[in-house]
């Protein structure tokens, strides 16, 4: 894995999710951004280039579809996972469109979302 490969930004609305994802994250060497809304994460990914984006669906405001949408309109190359415990058929159809590499069910076990990070690569 290369430096660039070890930027991940997690978006998601609860601070729990974002603790335990970000602390196991760095425990693995990654390079952890945070974003707490779609507009933060879009302005985070136009700075920062990240490798990945770990995004939750439902958060205030913009939802991680649309955030996703918007940040395809500048990034196509960008990685990402969505996590969340609303992943519907419809919501499958609009990410295979939008370039999603994977999905994951909250609540997740780390093994899981490690497993799947290491699978982008391949």
């Amino acid at each position: 894995m290369n430096e660039a490969q070890k930027k991940i930004l997690i978006v998601d609305d609860e601070p729990s999710v974002i603790i335990v994802i970000s602390e196991f994250l760095k425990w693995k060497g990654y390079q952890v951004l945070i974003a707490v809304n779609g507009l933060d994460a879009i302005a985070i990914n136009d700075k920062e280039n990240p490798y990945l984006i770990i995004l939750d669906l439902r958060m205030p405001g913009i939802d991680g579809i649309e955030t996703l949408r918007r940040i395809r309109k500048t990034d196509k190359e960008v990685k990402v996972i969505i996590l969340s415990g609303y992943i519907t058929d419809d919501i499958k159809m609009d990410g295979d469109y939008l370039g999603i590499s994977s999905y994951l069910d909250k609540p997740f076990d780390s093994e899981t979302l490690y497993k799947a990070i290491n699978n982008i690569g391949e």
